[in-house]
Parts: C-alpha cells; structure tokens; sequence
C-alpha cells in the first residue's frame, strides 16, 4: 500500500516538472534571446563589424535548442547588424508561436488615433 502511494506521488511529481518545463519554456527561450541581443547591441554600440566566434557559436546553440518555425529566422552571416536583424526576427516568430494570435502593430496606424479618456 504504501508502496503504491509513493509511486503514485512520483508519478504526479513527474507529471508537474513535465508540465512546468513546457509552461515556462517561452520565458526562458525569450529570456535568451534578451541576453543574446543585448550582448550583440553591446558589440554594435562599440562599433565592432563582426560577431566574435564564441558569440557566434553561442547564438547558434541556444537558438538551436528552439522550436524549427522560430529558429529558421536566424542569418548567420558573421556581420553584427544582420545578426541583431535576425535575432529580433528570432523573438518575433518566438512570440507568434507562444501566442498564435500575436501581430506586431504600427503605433503610429490610424487605428491607434483614438484615445480612450
């Protein structure tokens, strides 16, 4: 019986570690992103033309590790801009496949003319 029970609550613990690694999966994949792209913004604020190797490399294995639709984004090109470029491309299609409904809007479209008071 009490055999039972404790395979019964390891099973529900398997469960709920399962279940919370898929429900923060987009967090932590968007939270790389974030640390990716403030290190590339850093390297073109400093006015380097190409992404070092280990950036590179670094880039390459955590997009890697994201789903195809979003990782299919990245251009890696060498060039600092075209990297940053397709790592913003990299979190939009992340967002669109969190949120299937999500677009991005102009904020500056005549829809947004209207001010609520």
């Amino acid at each position: 019986m009490i055999d039972h029970t404790s395979s019964h609550i390891e099973q529900h613990q398997t469960a709920l570690r399962r279940e919370n690694r898929r429900r923060y999966a987009f967090q932590r994949m968007l939270a790389a992103t974030d640390r990716l792209l403030g290190r590339v913004e850093e390297l073109n604020r400093d006015g380097v033309k190409t992404v070092p190797k280990r950036v590179r490399t670094q880039i390459r294995d955590v997009v890697g590790a994201m789903p195809l639709q979003v990782r299919e984004a990245l251009r890696d090109t060498g060039k600092v801009q075209d990297t940053l470029d397709s790592l913003f491309e990299v979190q939009e299609r992340l967002f669109r496949w969190r949120f299937p409904g999500w677009h991005d809007f102009d904020p500056e479209g005549d829809q947004y003319d209207v001010v609520a008071s």
